[in-house]
């Protein structure tokens, strides 16, 4: 006996398929999951269907979390074209590659999403396990490595087993962009991402524009933000080698559940209150008024005080009546011209963040010598 139910929550609708056998957690080839049916991760945490965001009729492939209301949606497959009806089917293909059709009768579908999977699998089957990630394994190997990922291909949230940062094998990127708005999943203007430009660094971008940033990784966090390794919920780490450089975190308990959102350009960590069935934000990305890019401009020191910016020892406003108005973007110049003589000397500045790194370099230094 099977029951069909429609669910209508706050932040996304939902075709719910209920039936009295035991969930499954992933598809073979040759089993495509219908509008209306979806797939459950082995310990609950998450589930995979079609649904329609916030006010919208369209339909998405996504994934949630399935005990928590409102629906929070945490992957979006194809965020940039919809489908309009219940037409949507799921499938992966024999060869492991993940599509997403559109149209009721078989002769009428069209292809509106692919995974676009390099590796081809004899024996391939989709899974969606219970850290959120969609995996494509061939089931004929030792489902060690993945041949596809959706933790590869992050949205708007960033997932504890995540790797935030840059593959300098394949040169893929993985970076959190906003929704262009609760009802559209699709790319908008805010973008998180690890620049590996010199020294590596977090920055918030709105279009080509940098917003905000985040010093660099200094061994425990990053300069200017709280220290992650230290605290009971979870475990920080910062890699960077040959092959990858990444940012990532794991939770020190299954218990706990937590994400960090780019809805805008203030990207939050949000845990999950079991007690009273809500989203509690943990921290802020951007810390203070000093993580915004460039607030002082060059030469400008920013600090939580008020007013934020100053000029460094030497320095004064470029102009004056843009700085005093609360303008600080041109920053400072010289007093008096640079002319380096036996007097110079250079003046320590402790307790701050680094500058922008972009264009930093480093070079070995051999001490035997």
């Amino acid at each position: 006996m099977v029951v069909y139910l429609i669910l209508v929550l706050l932040s996304c609708t939902i075709f719910f398929f209920v039936s009295y056998s035991n969930a499954v957690d992933s598809v073979s080839a040759n089993q495509p999951i219908i509008d209306g049916n979806t797939i459950v991760s082995y310990g609950e945490t998450y589930e995979l269907g079609f649904f329609s965001p916030g006010k919208s009729k369209n339909r998405y492939l996504g994934i949630w979390y399935k005990k928590i209301s409102p629906c929070t949606v945490v992957w979006v497959a194809n965020r940039h074209t919809p489908i309009t009806d219940a037409s949507g089917v799921f499938e992966v293909t024999t060869d492991g590659i993940l599509l997403i059709h559109s149209g009721i009768s078989i002769g009428n579908r069209s292809v509106i999403w692919s995974s676009n999977s390099t590796i081809l699998s004899v024996n391939p089957v989709a899974q969606l396990l219970d850290t959120g990630n969609l995996v494509v394994w061939d089931e004929s190997s030792n489902k060690e490595n993945p041949i596809w990922q959706s933790f590869d291909y992050p949205g708007d949230t960033f997932l504890p087993g995540m790797k935030f940062g840059k593959d300098l094998i394949t040169g893929r990127e993985r970076y959190l962009t906003s929704w262009k708005s609760p009802d559209d999943p699709s790319v908008g203007e805010y973008k998180l991402w690890l620049d590996t430009n010199g020294y590596p660094q977090i920055f918030v971008v709105k279009g080509l524009v940098r917003h905000s940033r985040l010093g660099p990784w200094h061994g425990l966090g990053f300069r200017g933000f709280a220290l992650e390794n230290t605290n009971p919920i979870l475990y920080a780490e910062f890699t960077v080698n040959d092959k990858e450089i990444y940012y990532g975190v794991k939770l020190k308990s299954s218990v706990i559940l937590r994400r960090v959102m780019m809805n805008d350009g203030n990207p939050r960590q949000l845990n999950w209150i079991q007690r009273t069935q809500e989203w509690v934000m943990y921290g802020n990305i951007v810390v203070d008024s000093c993580s915004y890019y460039g607030r002082c401009g060059p030469y400008g020191i920013c600090s939580i005080e008020l007013p934020p910016c100053r000029c460094m020892e030497g320095f004064e406003p470029r102009v004056s009546e843009d700085w005093n108005g609360g303008d600080w973007s041109l920053g400072c110049q010289r007093r008096k011209p640079l002319n380096c003589g036996t007097r110079d000397v250079f003046h320590k500045i402790s307790g701050v963040k680094f500058p922008d790194t972009q264009r930093s370099w480093c070079r070995q230094i051999d001490y035997n010598k």
